[in-house]
């Protein structure tokens, strides 16, 4: 019997933060430790990881007893930072470090206010959180291993990227009547601050401000910063 009483801030929520936190801890220390062993296998295994992620959950999103239009396809931007997750850990990816750096404040409320509904005997929870992990896990790569430091050229880049693409998905959204990116004209049935921001389409353009300040707040750290250590 698939279980429906998983709820932000419940038990369930808090064990699953503790064990992505300690996992997240020890990819870190590993990482610190060093060795061109130990480096290659963390990049090959978060790399293809994200992509084992993506796939997973879209595999899973559209299978016919779950296939939605509105909901199914891969269009979120969590979803997309899964691709940029690899495409930066696997190709070393300038702009998709970057992307991946800044889109962190949109992707950290899914953690904070997750949309699943459905608890552990479900195989939906463990793929939202498997997919979600490893989104955490290639930004701490790209910090940590990569040395990844955002310059006023990857703000502005990513900014623009990420505007585009709010263009882009509000668009589809209001002319199918969808909701990716929480961009359309509905809120997402679990709570989160989307439902705080007033009524459509006022709402996008608090996303949009929000979103912004977000970008300067993680760039203002490296503000000073114009070149970075990669991969080459």
């Amino acid at each position: 019997m698939i279980c429906t009483n998983f709820h932000p801030g419940s038990l369930t929520h808090l064990i699953t933060l503790a064990v992505i936190a300690v996992a997240t801890g020890l990819l870190v220390i590993t990482i610190r430790r060093g060795g061109a062993g130990p480096e290659t296998f963390l990049r090959t295994l978060i790399g293809w990881g994200c992509i084992g992620a993506w796939v997973l959950n879209t595999g899973y999103w559209m299978l016919p007893e779950r296939l939605d239009l509105s909901q199914s396809l891969p269009l979120q931007f969590c979803n997309l930072a899964n691709i940029f997750g690899a495409l930066a850990i696997l190709k070393g990816s300038r702009m998709c470090q970057a992307v991946l750096y800044f889109w962190s404040a949109l992707c950290a409320w899914a953690f904070l206010t997750p949309t699943t509904t459905t608890g552990p005997s479900d195989p939906g929870f463990w793929i939202f959180w498997i997919y979600h992990s490893f989104i955490l896990f290639a930004l701490v790569h790209i910090l940590f291993a990569d040395h990844f430091r955002p310059s006023r050229r990857d703000l502005l880049q990513s900014s623009l990227f990420t505007f585009s693409y709010v263009i882009i998905l509000s668009a589809l959204n209001a002319c199918a009547g969808w909701n990716y990116g929480f961009l359309g004209n509905d809120v997402p049935g679990a709570p989160t601050p989307v439902a705080l921001l007033g009524p459509y389409p006022v709402r996008i353009v608090w996303m949009v401000l929000i979103g912004a300040t977000l970008f300067v707040l993680l760039w203002l750290p490296f503000r000073g910063y114009s070149t970075t250590r990669t991969r080459k």
